[in-house]
């Protein structure tokens, strides 16, 4: 078992330690930080004090391709539950002393989410008797409408996934349904 953690998932660690569970960041915010933690893996070879910004667009995209994370160059990069689950995995090795906390914000509006959708009658009755949610349901779970932007939805549904990811029947429900949602289908 390797006990250093690899490029992706330094590059993980910092996504999430800056917000990236619920928003989409910017790859030189994330390169900052990836920098913070290992500046040994994202510097230059000649100048050991500066940001080798293209081996962290490289392994941006390897993440995105291995499903860890989601978006692009333009929108920014938000971690998906895969690459969530590849945090936890990668906790246990050596990470040059750095301790990945989750952000106290992160914290609190999963703890909502948490609490709001365990409340919500949808998610009851789907617990209770297996009743199928419709779009509109579906649509409060995941506080959209008709007028949101496919882009918006996306980042939504994999906001509030992140968010409920503690809660593992939420958790389930909410990827069970989201092509609900996804290919806007009534019940």
């Amino acid at each position: 078992m390797k006990t250093r953690q690899n490029v992706v998932e330094i590059l993980l660690n910092a996504v999430s330690s800056i917000g990236g569970v619920q928003n989409h960041l910017d790859t030189e915010d994330i390169a900052q930080k990836a920098y913070k933690i290992s500046s040994s893996a994202f510097c230059w070879k000649k100048y050991k004090d500066q940001i080798d910004l293209n081996k962290v667009k490289v392994n941006l995209y390897l993440a995105h391709k291995r499903g860890f994370i989601t978006g692009n160059e333009k929108k920014g990069w938000m971690l998906s539950d895969k690459g969530l689950d590849a945090i936890q995995k990668a906790k246990n090795k050596n990470s040059n002393g750095f301790k990945l906390r989750t952000l106290k914000k992160d914290k609190i509006e999963s703890e909502r989410e948490i609490a709001r959708i365990s409340n919500n009658d949808t998610f009851l009755n789907y617990i209770k008797s297996h009743e199928k949610p419709n779009l509109r349901q579906m649509q409060g779970i995941f506080k959209i409408d008709n007028y949101t932007s496919f882009e918006n939805k996306s980042k939504r549904v994999r906001k509030v996934i992140n968010l409920c990811k503690s809660n593992s029947e939420i958790f389930k429900f909410l990827n069970k349904n989201k092509q609900i949602i996804t290919k806007g289908k009534r019940g």
